[in-house]
């Protein structure tokens, strides 16, 4: 079953001024959840976020965050989707490789680097690439839970909806926290690592911004 662009949509998908999606994701999706607002709270901090350091530390975790997000739908949530929904598919896979891409310049910049430096080489190119990340991912997300409305809608059985949770959950426990997924399972758990070790070790400025709490209330 395929839903119309009218139906359901009202009471699932609610579009702000500037594209964001802030709708609670189906049940069949629930291990996403905490991830998924995780995303939302740092990028509605970065909108009135001004101190340097933590515009840099807030970026660099939302990179961390939508890449377990974006990994995880990749690997086991679009594969469910309907044979009818190719053409979406083919859309978001697009829009996916376009962030990707942005979000390297984030992960780069922020790998091995004290958040309080980040914007030394380069402030202009670093916010710019920031607020490119956000503007995509907010379009994105309401295209996305489009997308997971229709797949929770044609799952039919309640075996088929806890497979898809059971695939989902899998998948989050070792979704690479790179935009650039590695391959294989020892691929991310390798890259995943070593974005932890650079997170730990380089670090060391104690979280005393405004939003400090936004990544882990």
């Amino acid at each position: 079953m395929r839903l119309t662009d009218d139906e359901g949509y009202s009471d699932y998908i609610m579009e702000t001024d500037d594209s964001t999606s802030s709708k609670k994701l189906p049940d069949s999706f629930s291990p996403l959840e905490e991830e998924r607002e995780r995303m939302e709270r740092i990028l509605e901090r970065l909108k009135t976020a001004d101190y340097l350091t933590e515009r840099a530390e807030l970026g660099s975790e939302l990179v961390r965050s939508t890449s377990r997000y974006e990994d995880t739908l990749e690997r086991a949530v679009w594969p469910a989707a309907p044979d009818s929904d190719a053409v979406h598919l083919k859309e978001l896979e697009s829009d996916r490789s376009a962030l990707r891409e942005v979000m390297t310049k984030i992960h780069e910049a922020t790998m091995h680097v004290d958040a309080r430096n980040v914007h030394a080489p380069d402030p202009e190119g670093f916010e710019d690439a920031l607020n490119e990340v956000c503007d995509r991912l907010r379009t994105m997300l309401v295209k996305e839970d489009r997308e997971i409305l229709l797949i929770d809608a044609a799952l039919g059985t309640e075996e088929n909806r806890l497979k898809l949770t059971d695939d989902i959950s899998g998948a989050l426990k070792n979704a690479s926290e790179r935009p650039e997924p590695p391959k294989t399972t020892i691929g991310r758990l390798v890259s995943n690592a070593n974005v932890k070790l650079s997170h730990n070790v380089e670090d060391a400025s104690p979280p005393e911004h405004p939003g400090a709490d936004t990544i882990n209330p």
